[in-house]
């Protein structure tokens, strides 16, 4: 049952990643500096890959995931707070940020869920 249960914290974890990846996606699309479009790409093509990793089990690389979906809300929570240096301005809350906040806590939780119960999985 508990190989099951991984199993399933694994899919959720690559859904969840795919998902955040959309949410930033439809960033690329508005007009924004040329250099966020860049870091919007940037961690997009992470998610994507943190997704790949939680479906295929990469143990190595879950405390790297984790340490992402940890930077993202903080940079996402600063940029609203202070002043975010290429918009030269504090962030307003929109939807999209909000949502984004919501699934990188959701994430951040599964992904420590997922360490910890890949620790007492069998390779």
């Amino acid at each position: 049952m508990r190989k099951y249960s991984y199993l399933a914290l694994q899919w959720l974890g690559f859904f969840g990643s795919m998902l955040w990846a959309g949410i930033h996606f439809d960033l690329i699309g508005l007009p924004l500096p040329y250099i966020a479009k860049v870091f919007f790409g940037f961690v997009i093509a992470i998610s994507i890959a943190s997704g790949i990793m939680f479906l295929e089990g990469r143990k190595k690389f879950y405390i790297p995931i984790l340490i992402f979906y940890i930077l993202d809300a903080a940079l996402l929570i600063e940029s609203r707070v202070a002043i975010a240096p290429v918009f030269n301005t504090k962030l307003p809350y929109t939807t999209s940020s909000i949502d984004a906040l919501v699934l990188d806590f959701i994430m951040i939780i599964i992904s420590i869920v997922i360490i910890l119960m890949g620790k007492t999985q069998k390779k």
